[in-house]
């Protein structure tokens, strides 16, 4: 198509400058015949010359055209048989010279060129407009957006058509990225970022109004369970599903507070993981807090349906109170997270309102958890090792290990403060791989020493029962260290059992294949099914010191610890007696066939060098016959045994 046009105007053009040539000189020698002031026109006669016909030149003029020998004539008159004449080449001279043909020359030029270049940058914008044009369509065809289509469309009007849908979606892009900056992905509430902006405005204005407002941190209650239970998509969809019921509670307590802009609600925020929080601008009565919260607890307790498994579980609330408990945002919620704290303390699912006292211990929580790192990098903890020992003749059945932390500054500090830390901190994992592999180091230096009939007992936390493959990391830890897995025993607290896994079982019971023994550690205080025991897989009943330091106190007391000692001969399960301490409880466990004692009365936890001084020193032919040692009530001399002959 552009071929066409440029060939058809270089014909136009073409045409015109031969009609303007043929009329130049027609009209040149019309003047040159009729002012006779060229020197160069002749006369002759007419005989003398002859006409030619079909010259070229006779195509462009309106005269006659003859020759004689030398040259070609233009005939401009003749009279008679006289003719005046011009030279073929002189007349193109002249009318080269004198006519308005080298003006109008100049002048198609000077209309011409510009012409030419402005087409040619035509041509080039015309290009460039295709190439933009193009990567717009490639634009429209990655964000899919289809232009309207209008009649008559040139490239320019299709470029901004374009150009406005892509500007319309970059609008509606921007939008959603800010929307996006503010928002939690999972279940579309704001994130900690925009609800502590929220926060800061509302505080500011309630300073100026004298009002008061409350915080609500919600933390739920078995929730870890559903995620290693059924999965992390499960979980998912409990969280979106609580976010939708404490949307609820939101808008019919009227608490909303909607930004038209963003499109989200303010007073209500996601803050990480399980954890969300809602806001109360107006506290204008100090029961509206506490009835949220028992709220939110009755509709957090409501079963959620996720395909077809029922799933339960619960919050732990804490309350802080501006300006009460404080007076900016980050610590407005860090109250309210120390008030959640003890009421998972209490009990869980429950509420609690934040008191200074609750901050104190937060205080001393976080202090003892970066000593705690810092006693790590510095190997502040020992080991003590209590021996677990046979009601019959005292001899050694295996050595419990326990971790000490002697602080430099402090002094000792009771494991009951520190190891509740280091589990909800999860340092417990670093600081349980280091109890692991010291305990079996030291037991394979005993074990090679005699007492290969000798176990250690090492406990494992429900942390650690979640996040290690843990008959990988035992048998690994073992092997290491050279101590077979016969002198092993892990105990694992009742209420561990009650929320373990099928993964964590399985292990477990391939670790009693291997050689390794299991203890239910602190029976009774779990409120376990006595119907599943059959189905656990363990070995050995540790019954918690409650039980014990009751039984001679309560007959009901010794009714049950009668019960456990039966239940365990009838599952074939060893029975040892946590905390006996007097000779009355010893005598009484020993009258209920108990199988072994852990105690005061036989010996608190010693170091491994008082251990070996006691044991290796002072029994070394006894270890060496039986594989063990005897440890006698601190109050009764050790029996005289006799080893036979055999």
């Amino acid at each position: 198509m552009r071929t066409t046009k440029i060939i058809l105007l270089s014909l136009s053009l073409l045409i015109g400058l031969s009609l303007l040539v043929i009329i130049t000189l027609n009209q040149s020698l019309q003047a040159f015949n009729r002012d006779n002031n060229n020197v160069n026109l002749q006369q002759f006669d007419q005989r003398n010359v002859a006409p030619v016909s079909n010259h070229w030149a006779s195509i462009l003029l309106n005269y006659s055209i003859v020759s004689d020998d030398k040259n070609n004539y233009v005939v401009l008159s003749k009279v008679d048989n006289e003719i005046k004449v011009i030279s073929l080449n002189d007349a193109f001279n002249n009318i080269m010279l004198f006519s308005n043909l080298p003006l109008l020359l100049l002048g198609f030029f000077a209309i011409g060129i510009p012409f030419y270049i402005t087409r040619r940058q035509k041509r080039k914008l015309d290009k460039s407009l295709e190439v933009v044009n193009n990567e717009t369509n490639k634009l429209l065809a990655a964000f899919n957006i289809t232009p309207p289509k209008v009649e008559l469309q040139n490239t320019i009007s299709k470029l901004s058509l374009a150009l406005i849908e892509l500007n319309k979606q970059i609008h509606a892009q921007q939008h959603k990225n800010i929307i996006s900056q503010h928002q939690d992905k999972l279940t579309g509430l704001i994130d900690r970022h925009a609800y502590l902006q929220h926060l800061q405005t509302q505080l500011e204005q309630a300073q100026a109004l004298k009002k008061k407002q409350a915080l609500l941190f919600i933390d739920l209650d078995g929730f870890k369970q559903v995620n290693d239970s059924f999965g992390h998509s499960f979980g998912d969809e409990v969280l979106i599903q609580v976010a939708q019921r404490l949307a609820t509670v939101v808008r019919n307590r009227k608490l909303s507070h909607f930004a038209p802009t963003l499109g989200l609600e303010l007073s209500l925020s996601r803050l990480g993981g399980d954890e969300f929080s809602i806001f109360i601008e107006d506290l204008h009565d100090e029961n509206l807090v506490i009835e949220v919260a028992q709220n939110v607890l009755q509709e957090i307790e409501g079963d959620f349906v996720l395909g077809n498994k029922l799933i339960k579980i619960g919050a732990s609330i804490g309350i802080a109170v501006y300006p009460d408990s404080a007076a900016n945002p980050n610590t407005l919620l860090q109250m309210a997270d120390v008030a959640m704290y003890r009421a998972k303390t209490d009990g869980r699912g429950i509420y609690r309102v934040y008191s200074p006292e609750m901050g104190n211990k937060m205080r001393r929580y976080h202090y003892l958890l970066e000593e705690m790192r810092l006693a790590m990098a510095s190997q502040n903890f020992s080991l003590s090792f209590q021996p677990i020992v046979n009601v019959n003749d005292f001899s050694i059945d295996y050595f419990e290990c326990l971790v000490r932390w002697h602080h430099p500054t402090e002094g000792s500090i009771s494991p009951t403060e520190f190891i509740p830390i280091a589990e909800d901190s999860n340092l417990i994992l670093e600081l349980g791989n280091w109890i692991l592999i010291e305990a079996c180091r030291q037991m394979a230096a005993w074990y090679n020493a005699g007492m290969n009939k000798v176990r250690i007992s090492v406990n494992i936390s429900g942390v650690q029962l979640a996040h290690i493959p843990l008959h990988d990391w035992v048998m690994e830890t073992i092997n290491k260290v050279g101590l077979p897995p016969k002198a092993l025993l892990l105990e694992i607290t009742e209420s561990c059992f009650i929320d373990a896994s099928e993964n964590v079982i399985s292990d477990l019971e391939k670790l009693r294949q291997a050689g390794v023994l299991i203890a239910i550690d602190d029976f009774g205080t779990g409120f376990s099914s006595l119907s599943t025991l059959a189905n656990l897989p363990v070995d050995v009943i540790k019954i918690d010191k409650l039980f014990i330091d009751q039984a001679n106190i309560n007959p009901k007391y010794e009714k049950i610890l009668n019960s456990i000692s039966g239940l365990g001969k009838t599952l074939d399960l060893k029975i040892v007696a946590e905390g006996v301490e007097t000779a009355p409880q010893f005598e009484l466990v020993k009258k209920l066939g108990i199988d072994c004692i852990q105690g005061y009365l036989i010996s608190r936890p010693e170091t491994s060098k008082d251990v070996g001084s006691k044991m290796i020193s002072q029994n070394f032919n006894h270890i060496a016959m039986t594989g063990t040692g005897v440890y006698a009530p601190q109050t009764t001399k050790a029996p005289i045994v006799q080893i036979k002959a055999s």
